[in-house]
Formats: structure tokens, C-alpha cells, sequence
């Protein structure tokens, strides 16, 4: 709702003052009464205005000489001034009333009409103002959003090169030292039996252990490409898929992680992904920063949807450096979570750890 445009009426003799509220009672304005001058001037001492009409024959300071002082603070903001007299001025007087803020001259007696119809207009010309005030300020926090989110966005741009290269980096170590070590063993193996074909049951020992080897490799295979698209989602959904994660991570790294986990009542995949990704997104923080050494990993399925809740006992973090490229990894959490149409809070104390907790709307399961 808008507020009210601010109208000052000023005349020293209390019946006119009465006359121009009864004239105006339906003008939609807050009116601001005065006696004085230097009333006036202290009663809209900080208020904007809209329109003043002034009394020019007034006893200490005359109208003319308080529409300069009304105007001499407001320079950027020039309130317009209708004078109220009760002779048509001379040429002289004309000059000093425009030369002070005028805008119009109404002769005494007044015609409601007339003083009605001028003052609708000034009041349409101050409503425009405002709506092209309104609309700069509306332009600027725009290009305030804008802005922002070119740098938001530059920001995760370079936080998904450096997640990406990390990935490619971990999934080439995991080859080299796991697959590229079973393979050099099956092929020194392979070799000796070519060498030793003269000896069977030195040959089926060997074929035994490399039976054992491919099934290592067959297992490195699976757990790599889990990493990269944890089927368990499809397959078995998302309480089995987050459970079979935190085993994994918890031999890996140490951490002692329990679970708590609701069957959701429907199965989204969409939903289910999200959730996972932000699941690993968090654990990659508390694995890499936290110095934690407990996790707690909760699936509540509430009645407006699935609850994930990632808490941890670790150093936590300062809340207010959430916008830095620091933390493009809470802000990809944030918009997984946006995008699948939930929300997301983090909530951390320094020294007292960090908790993530994301709600999907059952809306937008399915």
C-alpha cells in the first residue's frame, strides 16, 4: 500500500484554515495544518511534500518568505506552492512568488472547484514522480541482482572446473594405484604360467590367486563407477543408496558415521539424486574441513516431504562467509536444493560443528 502524498496548508487565521480542510476532506492526502510560518517550517521538518499552499498576507513570515524557506533545504526535491491572496498580485509580486516556488496564484474567495481540480493535478504529477522513483529503485536493486549473480555464477563456474578435475584426478589415482597394480599382478601372473607349464599344480594355485585379483578388480570397477552414478539409487532407492555411501566413507576415512533413515513413501529419482549429491557434497566438507570425528546422517520422510539432516561435531564455520568462493561448495548444496524446489539451512558454531539440514517438497517428487 502507498503511502499518502503530504499536502501543507498554512494561513494565519484559524476560520480559513477550518475552510480549506472542509474543501479538501476528500482529497486523498495527509493534511499538515499550520498558523505560521514558523509552525510550518517545524512541523514538516523532515517529511516530504507533495504541495504547500501558502497564504501570502501573513503576520511575521509571509508566504513568499516561507515558501523560500520551505524550499531552500529541498533543492533536489522543489516543493510546488499555490498562493492563496486575496487581491490578483501585481507584476512585482507575481516575479517574487515564481522567483520563491510558485506554481499558481488562487484569488480569495475561493471556488472549491477550481482549487480542487489544481491540486488533483499536482497530486497525478507527484504520483508519476513517485512511480519513476520507484521504478529506478526497483532498476537498481535489479541490476544489483544482476550483478551478483554474474559473480555467483563465475564463482561456481570455477568451483565446478576445480570439482571436476578433482573427480578426474581421484577416479586416475584409483586407477593407477588400484586397478594398475591388480593388472600388473595378473600379468606377471599370466607370465609365470606360460613360463611353468610343466607344473599343473603350481599353475592352479596361481589361477586361484588370479581369480582373487580379477575379483578385486571387478569390485574397484564397481565402486568407481558408484562414484560416478550410484545405480543403488535406482535399484534400491535412496535410505540403501545413502546407507551403502557412509559405510563406504566411514572405512575411508575414520569417521564414525551413524544413520537414521526413513523408506521414503515415494520414490523420485530426481529427489533421490539431489539428496545424494548434497549428502557427498557435505561429507566432502566434514572430511576435508571439519576435523570431525563423528557424523550423524538422518531421512526423515515428513508429511510435506523428505528431510536429509547432515550434523556433524567438528570446528564448524563462520555463517557470514556463505557468498565467498570458498564456499561454492555450500552454495552447489544450495542451488541442488532450489532447483529440485526445497530449501536448504546451514547452521554452524564455532567450535561446535555444522549442521545441513535440506527439505524437498512431496510436491516436487513426482
Amino acid at each position: 500500500m502507498k503511502a499518502l502524498p503530504n499536502i501543507l496548508i498554512v494561513d494565519d487565521i484559524p476560520s480559513n484554515l477550518i475552510y480549506l480542510r472542509i474543501i479538501l476532506k476528500n482529497v486523498e492526502a495527509n493534511l499538515i495544518e499550520a498558523e505560521s510560518g514558523k509552525s510550518a517550517l517545524e512541523k514538516i521538518e523532515g517529511i516530504p511534500l507533495s504541495l504547500a499552499i501558502l497564504d501570502v498576507q501573513m503576520a511575521g513570515m509571509n508566504g513568499y518568505e516561507l515558501a523560500v524557506e520551505i524550499n531552500k533545504s529541498r533543492q533536489t526535491e522543489s516543493v510546488p506552492i499555490i498562493f492563496l491572496t486575496a487581491a490578483f498580485p501585481n507584476n512585482e509580486q507575481i516575479l517574487t512568488g515564481y522567483e520563491s516556488g510558485a506554481v499558481d496564484y488562487i484569488i480569495k474567495p475561493l471556488n472549491r472547484k477550481v482549487l480542487i481540480s489544481k491540486i488533483q493535478i499536482f497530486l497525478q504529477l507527484f504520483s508519476q514522480k513517485q512511480e519513476i522513483i520507484e521504478s529506478r529503485e526497483e532498476l537498481r536493486l535489479s541490476e544489483m541482482e544482476i550483478k551478483k549473480g554474474k559473480v555467483e555464477l563465475e564463482l561456481l563456474n570455477h568451483h565446478i572446473i576445480n570439482v571436476r578435475e578433482e573427480e578426474r584426478a581421484a577416479i586416475s589415482l584409483m586407477i593407477h594405484d588400484e586397478l594398475g597394480q591388480a593388472m600388473t599382478a595378473l600379468k606377471m601372473d599370466l607370465n609365470w604360467i606360460k613360463e611353468n607349464t610343466g607344473d599343473p599344480e603350481s599353475q592352479t594355485r596361481k589361477i586361484g590367486r588370479m581369480i582373487d585379483t580379477t575379483n578385486q578388480v571387478i569390485q574397484i570397477v564397481q565402486s568407481i563407477s558408484a562414484e560416478l552414478h550410484p545405480k543403488l539409487l535406482k535399484d534400491l532407492g535412496l535410505a540403501a543408496a545413502i546407507e551403502w555411501y557412509c559405510t563406504e566413507q566411514q572405512d575411508r576415512s575414520g569417521l564414525k558415521i551413524t544413520t537414521l533413515l526413513d523408506d521414503p513413501e515415494n520414490e523420485d529419482f530426481k529427489t533421490n539424486l539431489a539428496l545424494f549429491r548434497i549428502l557427498q557434497e557435505a561429507m566432502t566438507n566434514v572430511i576435508r574441513h571439519a576435523q570431525a570425528s563423528r557424523v550423524s546422517v538422518i531421512l526423515n520422510q515428513l508429511d510435506e516431504g523428505l528431510q536429509l539432516t547432515i550434523e556433524d561435531n567438528g570446528i564448524g564455520f563462520d555463517l557470514s562467509q556463505v557468498e565467498t568462493a570458498k564456499s561454492m561448495g555450500l552454495f552447489g548444496m544450495r542451488e541442488r536444493a532450489r532447483y529440485s524446489g526445497g530449501t536448504i539451512k546451514f547452521s554452524s558454531a564455532v567450535p561446535h560443528g555444522t549442521r545441513v539440514t535440506v527439505v524437498i517438497p512431496e510436491t516436487n517428487q513426482n
